[in-house]
């Protein structure tokens, strides 16, 4: 769920200005009144331009809980520059076991849709 009040929190956090804010998303002081407050629910575009604004994920503006699968290795990397100590034959050993469970997913589907 958006939670609007995060914006404001990084306003205070950060010093900024709402001004700058509302001005680099392109969008009106009311309007950025009305996200903070709930009122309104932005649309994507707004969302990342004041992600970008304060340079933060888009998934800073959003109620969820974090899901890591953590398989045993670190993988760092922006891109196309990317480095850590997983092998490749270990990675295609991770996908044909996720090939396995996804055929016994779809398997079990179709018995259950048969009863």
């Amino acid at each position: 769920m958006f939670k609007g009040q995060i914006i404001s929190d990084l306003i205070d956090k950060r010093r900024a200005k709402k001004v700058d804010v509302y001005t680099y998303a392109g969008i009106t002081k009311a309007t950025l009144d009305n996200i903070i407050k709930g009122i309104s629910i932005p649309n994507c575009t707004t969302i990342e331009k004041i992600a970008d604004f304060f340079d933060v994920s888009i998934d800073e503006f959003f109620e969820r809980e974090k899901h890591h699968l953590n398989i045993g290795h670190t993988v760092n990397g922006n891109g196309n520059n990317v480095s850590g100590d997983i092998q490749l034959h270990e990675c295609q050993k991770e996908i044909e076991h996720l090939k396995e469970l996804l055929n016994e997913k779809e398997r079990l589907i179709q018995v259950l849709m048969k009863r």
